[in-house]
């Protein structure tokens, strides 16, 4: 389960930011990334409490993979790796959905 590590990884990045009241967190988790959301929720509602965290939500938005295709040079879904373009080539670049970003820090009104 390596969700719990990036989980405190995570913590540890918001941790600069806990002098003011946090209410959502939000992460993008690209499809490519081999981590399951809701393990990655079911973690970091864990260990929250622990982190001072408590009351804060963690919202998980997905990113498709996006891959071109260096045969046909068009853009495709890339559902899952050994996926084959359209075409059938299996030589592409992929685009997005391999990134995981912390890309928001919500806070309370004081």
């Amino acid at each position: 389960m390596h969700e719990l590590s990036l989980v405190k990884s995570l913590l540890q990045q918001v941790e600069p930011y806990q002098d003011r009241p946090i209410k959502k967190v939000v992460l993008e988790v690209g499809t490519m990334t081999c981590v399951d959301p809701e393990r990655l929720v079911f973690c970091f509602d864990m260990v929250k409490e622990e982190a001072g965290l408590s009351d804060v939500n963690l919202q998980i938005n997905m990113q498709q993979a996006i891959a071109k295709c260096q045969q046909c040079e068009r853009e495709f879904k890339l559902q899952q790796l050994g996926q084959p373009c359209e075409c059938g080539s299996y030589h592409y670049t992929i685009g997005t959905g391999r990134d995981l970003n912390l890309i928001e820090i919500e806070f309370n009104d004081v």
